[in-house]
């Protein structure tokens, strides 16, 4: 889909050779679009429903699910975005991330039509969030393999790797008074960004600091 086609400077077929150049994707059918005048909207509805495969899994197979993204939410904890594949999941049960072995109970379960709705379940095909109690953003890995603990998948996904940090740096505070304050501030940060960790380090010459690691973007 290529959006802004209202502009005066939209060039779709610059764009659509881009597309290809740069990805690698066929722009030929590519439909151009203009949320603001409403131009095209029709036809993305057609393709999706023409062009789109249905959704298959099983509702009684046991639970798999991927967990495509998390944010913190400074009232619910993190909230968690999951597409299921087969089974369904519902409030209230005991969920397994296979890739890390941590489980949590499901608190919430809902959809977002735009905005977040609560439902009784999701089922296979279906994308929602769940809120399960998870503390830090790190604890819910994009790609993880969510499944039903006491009836689990016998095998996880495709494609899921942790992702390891691949720029480290050494942070010290100017005043060692403010350790703690930088400590706190660190650990904000690491509560809300999955791609930062950090561990306390000491130095002789600047004292006491930390080792902080970004993933590479």
């Amino acid at each position: 889909v290529l959006n802004k086609m209202d502009l005066p400077a939209a060039d779709p077929e610059r764009v659509k050779a881009q597309v290809e150049d740069v990805i690698g994707l066929d722009a030929s059918e590519a439909i151009a679009v203009s949320a603001k005048t409403g131009l095209g909207i029709p036809d993305v509805l057609e393709a999706i429903v023409t062009s789109l495969p249905s959704p298959s899994g099983d509702d009684n197979a046991p639970l798999k699910a991927l967990l495509v993204d998390s944010w913190y939410d400074p009232y619910l904890g993190v909230m968690t975005l999951v597409r299921v594949k087969d089974g369904t999941l519902k409030k209230g049960m005991k969920i397994r991330m296979m890739g890390s072995g941590a489980t949590h109970v499901v608190e919430r379960v809902g959809i977002f039509g735009p905005k977040p709705e609560m439902v009784d379940q999701l089922g296979p095909g279906e994308v929602g969030f769940i809120n399960a109690g998870v503390k830090r953003v790190a604890d819910a890995k994009v790609g993880d393999t969510i499944t039903d603990e006491r009836k689990p998948c016998e095998v996880a996904l495709p494609g899921f790797k942790p992702s390891v940090p691949v720029v480290f740096c050494g942070m010290f505070p100017i005043d060692t008074a403010e350790f703690s304050a930088l400590r706190e501030a660190l650990e904000k940060l690491s509560l809300n960004d999955s791609s930062f960790s950090f561990e306390a380090e000491t130095s002789a010459a600047l004292g006491f600091g930390f080792r902080c690691g970004f993933l590479g973007l």
